[in-house]
C-alpha cells in the first residue's frame, strides 16, 4: 500500500532577491542554463532528444521494501522485479507493466496506463481493471516529463526556473548541479558528470509522512547510445531509486528503444476484463458493529473504534495528518465527551503508520509491540519542516506502551483484545483486534475483502491468519481495506489459486 507524498519546494527562493552563486540571479541562471545545454548536448544534442517520440523498455531489477518490510530495524526485504514499459511522449501516454516476485510470495502482474488525462491500473493475474484517481493520474503525468528520455527537455521548456547550485562531489566525481521547479511546482535537483556532461542523477525533496523531510534520488548510468529516426541518443540503462539513503529500486534494461511507433493496444483496457471502482475518497464514515464499537471508514484505509466508559480506544492510523485529524474529528462527532486514551496500530508498514504523529501530538497513548518502540520514537522524532504537522508545531515524546502477546482493555461491562499473531509472512509483529461481544475481529493487510471483484489468490499471510483464527469465536471479519465480511468470505478466499497461465 502506498501512501501520498506531497512534493514542495525549499531548495531555492527563486523569488529571492539576495545574490546566488554569481552575484545576482540572472547569472546563476545563465550558469544554469550553460550546464543544461551541455548536458542536452552529451546526450545526443537538442534536436535528437526532441526527436523522440516514443521509448520501450525491458528491463528487471531488485525492489527493496522499504516502510514494507518484516521488522522496522531489520534490513529490508526484497522482491524480484520485471519492467516493461513504453512511455509515448509524443500523445501524452504511458504503460508501465510490473512483476513483482516476493522472497516467499506470491507473484503479481500489473499495468499502470496513462492515456491524457485519465488512465487505468490492470490486474493481470485477477484480470481486473480499475480507474485511476486524479492523484494516480497526477503522478503518472509527473513521471513521462521526468523519464530520463524527457527530462532535459522538461528543464529547458521551465527554463525561467533554472538556478545553479555549485558544484558537488558525488562518488569521487565533480558534478555541476543545478535547479529547476516543473509545472507541478516540484524543485528538482539535477546532477551531472562535470568531465562528461551526462546526467548523473536528479533529486526532490519532499514530505513523507512517516520519515519527515524525505530526499528521493533517481541514480543513472550505463548509457548507451539508442537510435532516434536518423539521429542517435545516449540512454541510461541502469536507473537506482533511494529514498532518504535507502535504496528502493535498481533496474537494469536490457532492452532501450525509441521510436518503435507506439502501439494503440498497449495503452487500452483489456476487452474482457472486469471494471471495478478504486478505493472511495469521500469523507469518514462510522458503521456500528455494536453497542460501543465502530468500523470509522470512508476511505482507503479503515480504523476501528472501541468505546469505553470514559474513553476511546483507536485500532490504526493510518496514512497521514490529515487522514487522522478527520477521523479524530468524526469520532469526537459521534461519541462526545469521550476522548480518544490509546492508539493501536497493527503494524509498523509506512501505510498503517503514517498517521501516529497526530495522536502523539494529542498526548494519546501508543500500544504495540515491542519491536515497533524505536519505530514509534524515531517516527515522532523525524523533522518535519517541509510541511510543518502538528507535532512539529508542538513537539512532545510519545508516550508509549507495549505488550507480548495480547493485551486487553475493558470498563467492566466490555472488552477489546489486541493480540499479536505474528510473526505472519507479511510482517513479524501483526496485530488483530477482538471484540468477544460481537465476535468480530478487525485486520489489517492479512486479509482484504474487495468492495466489488474477486478475491486475490490465497497468500502465505492470508492462510497463517486464517490458522489464527481458529482460536477465537469469529462471526464478522473487520478488515483494513474492502468490506466487512464473514467467515465464509475467507472460505472463499482461501480457495483461490493462483492461474496457471
Amino acid at each position: 500500500m502506498k501512501q501520498k507524498i506531497v512534493s514542495l519546494l525549499p531548495v531555492v527562493c527563486l523569488a529571492a532577491a539576495a545574490p546566488l552563486f554569481g552575484g545576482s540571479v540572472a547569472t546563476s541562471y545563465k550558469e544554469a542554463r550553460a550546464v543544461l545545454d551541455a548536458g542536452i548536448k552529451a546526450m545526443g544534442g537538442l534536436e535528437a532528444l526532441q526527436a523522440i517520440k516514443d521509448v520501450r523498455r525491458v528491463g528487471a531489477g531488485t525492489g527493496y521494501n522499504q516502510g514494507q518490510s518484516l521488522l522496522p530495524e531489520s534490513s529490508l526485504t526484497t522482491r524480484a522485479v520485471e519492467v516493461t514499459t513504453v512511455q509515448d511522449f509524443a500523445r501524452g501516454r504511458s504503460s508501465n507493466e510490473v512483476i513483482n516476485v516476493p522472497t516467499g510470495g506470491i507473484m503479481s502482474k500489473t499495468r499502470a496506463v496513462l492515456t491524457g488525462d485519465t488512465g487505468f491500473g490492470y490486474n493481470l493475474v485477477m484480470k481486473v481493471v480499475t480507474p485511476s484517481a486524479p492523484g494516480a493520474i497526477a503522478g503518472a503525468k509527473a513521471s513521462l516529463r521526468r523519464d530520463p528520455a524527457a527530462l532535459l527537455l522538461t528543464a529547458r521548456a521551465r527554463a525561467e526556473t533554472l538556478r545553479s547550485l555549485g558544484d558537488e562531489t558525488v562518488d569521487g566525481k565533480r558534478n555541476r548541479v543545478i535547479t529547476f521547479a516543473d509545472s507541478d511546482g516540484t524543485q528538482i535537483g539535477l546532477y551531472f558528470d562535470a568531465e562528461s556532461g551526462l546526467l548523473t542523477k536528479f533529486e526532490t525533496l519532499a514530505d513523507n509522512a512517516v520519515l519527515g523531510d524525505a530526499v528521493t534520488e533517481n541514480i543513472l548510468s550505463d548509457y548507451r547510445d539508442v537510435a532516434a529516426g536518423s539521429a542517435r541518443v545516449r540512454l541510461p540503462a541502469r536507473v537506482v531509486t533511494k529514498v532518504n539513503g535507502d535504496v528502493t529500486l535498481d533496474l537494469k534494461y536490457s532492452v532501450i528503444e525509441a521510436n518503435t511507433g507506439a502501439r494503440d493496444d498497449a495503452f487500452a483496457a483489456p476487452a474482457d476484463a472486469e471494471t471495478i471502482p478504486p478505493a472511495p475518497t469521500g469523507p469518514v464514515t462510522m458503521t456500528k458493529l455494536g453497542e460501543n464499537a465502530y468500523l470509522v471508514g470512508g476511505g482507503s484505509h479503515h480504523s476501528l473504534a472501541a468505546v469505553f466508559d470514559d474513553h476511546v480506544v483507536v485500532v490504526e492510523a493510518p496514512l497521514n495528518e490529515d487522514r487522522s485529524v478527520a477521523v479524530m474529528a468524526k469520532i469526537a462527532e459521534t461519541i462526545p465527551g469521550k476522548p480518544i486514551k490509546y492508539v493501536v496500530p497493527t503494524h509498523y508498514h509506512f501505510d498503517h503508520s503514517g498517521g501516529l504523529r497526530t495522536y502523539i501530538a494529542k498526548g494519546v497513548t501508543i500500544v504495540t509491540t515491542p519491536g515497533n518502540k524505536a519505530f514509534v520514537e524515531r517516527l515522532a522524532a523525524a523533522p518535519h519542516t517541509i510541511r510543518p504537522d502538528s507535532l512539529s508545531r508542538e513537539p512532545r515524546k510519545p508516550v508509549i506502551e507495549t505488550f507480548t502477546g495480547k493485551r486487553v482493555f475493558g470498563d467492566g461491562a466490555r472488552t477489546l483484545e489486541v493480540i499479536d499473531i505474528g510473526p505472519n509472512p507479511h510482517v513479524t509483529e501483526a496485530v488483530v483486534a477482538y471484540l468477544p461481544t460481537e465476535k468480530a475481529v478487525f485486520v489489517a493487510d492479512l486479509f482484504t475483502i474487495p468492495v466489488q471483484g474477486p478475491f486475490p489468490p490465497a497468500n502465505p499471510a492470508l492462510v497463517h491468519f486464517s490458522d489464527k483464527l481458529k482460536t477465537l469465536a469469529v462471526d464478522k471479519i473487520v478488515p483494513a481495506h474492502g468490506r466487512i465480511g464473514t467467515m465464509e468470505d475467507l472460505k472463499a478466499a482461501l480457495a483461490v489459486k493462483m492461474p496457471q497461465n
